[in-house]
């Protein structure tokens, strides 16, 4: 992927090549405000009810995205199993057959490591893996699947087994009354602070008889005014009364999932989770700071991530098992779920031909190292695996493969994300219009993926070239791409 960007940039931007062809930039969705001209000015003085004017704050999809009542992947919501968690995936070494064989696994990574550092292996050298850990560390040490740390955090002042308190100011230290907005009010509220705190897009979902299958089994509901954990009984209750999710998506940076064959590039992944934590805990405490609940926080405490995404109309259900986003692509680490009592103007899901793009393309799967990923034609009833939850028709993906791939002395790997169709530098213009076709014209998906082909994206790049050698001002801050942050 090192040269996929050189080779298929245009040396046009997109809003001239839009009026070389006659089309306003507005009439694509592509017309942009930075936060330099309309949202945060440079002295600093726009409050929040100023920055919400911005276009960022509202949800326009672009014209052939159409809203729907039910997601294009079809759900048995009568018979779809409650998944109970994160401990039984396959990242719990107590959930394989034989835990013998994670150890392994494991073992034989650490000293693949240790060897390609001994060897000044460019890439995995130390250096590179110096940086990998910086990133992948970055949030402080806490557990993702630990669910108590979060959950106490809804009450944090009177609940002292909180580890890691966060202080914070709530109406009443101000002698004032909570915040009141009408759920669009509100809904448009989160998008612009989620924005400012490290979201690419927002969607919001009410919790109802369906949706909450979408949490984590072990989680129930009470009669009680707030929520609370017992986390030595496992068990952690959210008050039985009108509840949202506001799924937050988070990004990863396009510019380093390039090398993704280097240990330390490859780390664009467990960055962006050190950056969901720090933005799942800004969250959290703009909520309280508005007199509202807010549950959750780390990665894994809530629920199905690429589920609730689904439902918010963040993206699609892809081949990969993960969600593809007609703005992103697949170029995303999560989708931060957070609960809370703010009433919430829900956003649907959507149907951008996505899915339906899939059935034709199956790059990702071509492209996977560990042949995890199903090449089925059309999606299927699943969910045989231990690790997985019936009720989806869907492409599941075969997650032992690539657990043991990634762990098995190779690199941390995202290669599905990064060759797929939809996951493209913004500067490549003729993406907008390609994203156009798929959701109007279906019957050209084979010769758009035979197009992506043809244009060099998803070719492995060379492990010679490094990014240390580049000029430091010519990276992107944290790697984002200008065009996607």
């Amino acid at each position: 992927m090192g040269k996929s960007k050189e080779k298929c940039q245009s040396t046009v931007g997109r809003r001239d090549f839009m009026k070389k062809i006659g089309v306003g930039a507005g009439a694509v969705g592509l017309g942009f405000v930075g936060f330099g001209a309309s949202g945060l000015g440079v002295d600093g003085s726009k409050n929040l009810d100023e920055m919400m004017i911005s276009p960022l704050a509202e949800r326009k999809l672009p014209f052939w995205v159409k809203e729907v009542d039910e997601p294009t992947v079809e759900i048995d919501w009568e018979n779809l199993e409650i998944f109970h968690g994160p401990e039984n995936t396959l990242f719990n070494p107590a959930s394989w057959e034989n835990p013998k064989e994670y150890f392994d696994i494991y073992n034989k990574n650490i000293e693949s490591t240790k060897k390609n550092v001994q060897d000044n292996v460019p890439g995995l050298s130390l250096k590179d893996r110096a940086l990998a850990d910086a990133n992948c560390w970055g949030w402080g040490g806490r557990s993702g699947a630990d669910l108590a740390a979060p959950w106490a955090g809804a009450d944090v002042k009177s609940n002292p087994k909180w580890e890691h308190p966060t202080m914070y100011y709530t109406p009443e230290d101000y002698g004032v009354e909570k915040h009141q907005g009408t759920p669009e009010e509100n809904s448009k509220m989160l998008r612009t602070a989620g924005r400012i705190i490290g979201a690419a897009d927002m969607g919001f979902v009410k919790l109802d008889e369906k949706t909450k299958k979408l949490l984590w089994g072990k989680i129930q509901f009470e009669e009680v005014e707030r929520g609370y954990a017992e986390p030595e009984n496992n068990k952690f209750v959210l008050p039985n009364k009108e509840l949202w999710a506001i799924c937050s998506l988070v990004p990863q940076s396009l510019w380093m999932q390039q090398y993704s064959e280097r240990m330390s590039w490859a780390s664009s992944n467990t960055m962006s989770y050190s950056r969901a934590n720090i933005f799942g805990n800004r969250l959290s405490v703009f909520l309280r700071g508005l007199g509202y609940q807010a549950y959750g926080g780390d990665t894994e405490s809530m629920g199905r991530s690429v589920g609730f995404g689904v439902m918010a109309g963040l993206g699609e259900y892809g081949r990969a098992g993960i969600l593809v986003s007609p703005k992103y692509g697949t170029d995303i680490r999560t989708v931060m779920i957070t609960i809370t009592d703010m009433p919430l103007a829900v956003t649907k899901p959507i149907d951008a031909g996505i899915t339906k793009f899939c059935e034709t393309c199956k790059k990702c799967g071509e492209m996977c190292p560990s042949g995890a990923i199903s090449m089925e034609d059309k999606p299927f009833w699943g969910g045989d695996a231990a690790c997985q939850a019936k009720g989806i028709k869907g492409w599941y993906m075969d997650a032992k493969k690539c657990y043991t791939y990634m762990l098995g002395g190779e690199p941390d790997c995202s290669r599905c994300q990064t060759v797929c169709p939809f996951t493209k530098f913004d500067d490549a213009v003729i993406h907008d219009l390609i994203k156009l076709s798929i959701g109007t014209t279906p019957m050209l998906n084979s010769a758009i993926r035979k197009m992506d082909d043809v244009f060099g994206y998803g070719e492995e790049g060379d492990l010679t070239e490094t990014p240390w050698d580049l000029d430091p001002m010519d990276i992107p801050l944290y790697g984002l791409d200008k065009s996607r942050s």
